[in-house]
């Protein structure tokens, strides 16, 4: 099972894009903290939202608000010269709105939308190797965003 939640801040207002076959998707980041031994952490996860889920974080979301979201991990592997690196995004199915950037609920207990399908909302159409690739056409350095903040 391939199945992460996340509850985070986004790192910056979402932008709307479209990929090279006509989907809309929205690359984010959202700001993970946890806690160990006392300390604070903060991880950065690189996440990718599709269509309705896209448009309706362009229309409700502003940086720094809390998301829930919930997905799956996508790993793919790029070759640097002789160096092999794996870059891990989640490929977000549901996104659920929990607070502005000012850590205030909304008054709606919160907005919510979920895509019709896994198969619609996969991340892209790299080569896994023995995988089976998605059916999503997305040229990831070409269409989608950096993240960089």
């Amino acid at each position: 099972m391939n199945s992460v939640n996340l509850i985070g801040r986004i790192t910056r207002d979402p932008e709307l894009r479209t990929s090279s076959n006509g989907k809309s998707f929205v690359a984010f980041t959202v700001a993970v903290s946890e806690y160990s031994g006392g300390n604070q952490y903060t991880q950065f996860i690189p996440c990718f939202a599709w269509e309705k889920n896209a448009e309706n974080m362009v229309k409700y979301v502003k940086k720094g608000a809390q998301l829930g979201v919930t997905g799956s991990i996508n790993v793919r592997q790029t070759k640097d010269g002789n160096e092999v690196r794996s870059i891990v995004s989640i490929n977000a199915q549901r996104v659920e709105f929990l607070g502005s950037a000012s850590g205030a609920s909304s008054s709606n207990s919160s907005v919510q939308t979920n895509q019709t399908s896994a198969n619609d909302s996969s991340f892209a159409n790299y080569d896994f190797g023995n995988e089976q690739p998605t059916n999503n056409n997305i040229d990831v350095d070409n269409d989608a965003i950096l993240f960089e903040d």
